[in-house]
């Protein structure tokens, strides 16, 4: 755990609390998003995982085209963030001629990276989206990111530190600020009107995320499954076959079972 002055406040990073609040924003896109709607304000309006608790990834995104990707090996994290129009070749000098479509585009993002987390590195690489059309309607193919950090043991660097005002590192900097290991939707870190709106709305959703923090907490110690009295909580309309299955999917994805269920199989690619 390591703690850093920023623009946008003290920052603390620590890498357990960064893999809890991934899990917990993984599990709130999932249950803020129609047709489940159990939340009012999740963390992520979008989210992807890959990977476990020990290596893995997750994306972040407001539905709008701007996200981050944050990756974790046991050694330490990695993070990315872009924002339209702010990738490498905008925001971090990269030149055209020098695109090469992987972890080398937003290199520039993380100076000083240490060799023990290019693994997150290419894991967080995967997740970016690709290529952007230019002003000169060029499709370069360019990873998309323009700020980043990295933690490794009491070290932690990056653009976001270099460039505090750059465009995404106030999605970066949202997970110096997960505490205990949870996320907020970014609008309750840095816009105090949303701020208590927010709030109110996670009091009235106060028992659906006591039950996020229960199942997390049991996952963080090893696979687990729901109990009958959370899946009635969790789902109190019977949802659609699909979207029951979809669910279910996602929760295996990260070692959540549903009670007496067998192994789902993964979804085509």
């Amino acid at each position: 755990m390591i703690e850093r002055k920023h623009r946008c406040g003290k920052l603390v990073f620590d890498r357990n609390a960064i893999v809890r609040a991934a899990l917990r924003a993984y599990i709130e896109a999932m249950f803020g998003d129609v047709p489940l709607k159990r939340l009012s304000f999740p963390a992520s309006a979008g989210a992807m995982w890959t990977g476990d608790l020990r290596r893995g990834a997750i994306y972040n995104d407001d539905r709008c085209g701007n996200y981050d990707v944050v990756a974790w090996t046991e050694t330490g994290v990695v993070g990315l963030a872009y924002e339209l129009g702010f990738g490498p070749i905008e925001q971090l000098g990269l030149s055209v001629d020098a695109v090469t479509g992987g972890p080398d585009d937003v290199r520039g993002a993380l100076p000083g990276l240490p060799d023990e987390l290019e693994p997150a590195l290419v894991m967080a690489v995967g997740l970016l989206a690709t290529g952007e059309a230019h002003p000169n309607g060029v499709l370069y193919g360019e990873r998309l990111a323009g700020v980043g950090f990295w933690l490794h043991g009491d070290r932690v660097a990056g653009t976001l530190f270099d460039d505090p005002t750059a465009a995404g590192a106030q999605r970066l900097a949202a997970w110096g600020m997960v505490g205990g290991g949870r996320l907020w939707p970014l609008s309750s870190y840095f816009y105090p009107r949303d701020r208590a709106i927010v709030a109110e709305y996670a009091r009235k959703d106060a028992p659906v995320h006591a039950l996020i923090d229960a199942v997390v907490d049991r996952r963080m110690r090893g696979p687990t499954e729901l109990t009958t009295a959370e899946l009635e909580l969790l789902f109190p309309i019977p949802p659609a076959p699909e979207t029951l299955l979809d669910a279910q999917r996602m929760l295996q994805k990260v070692g959540i079972t549903w009670p007496g269920s067998p192994e789902i199989a993964p979804e085509e690619p």
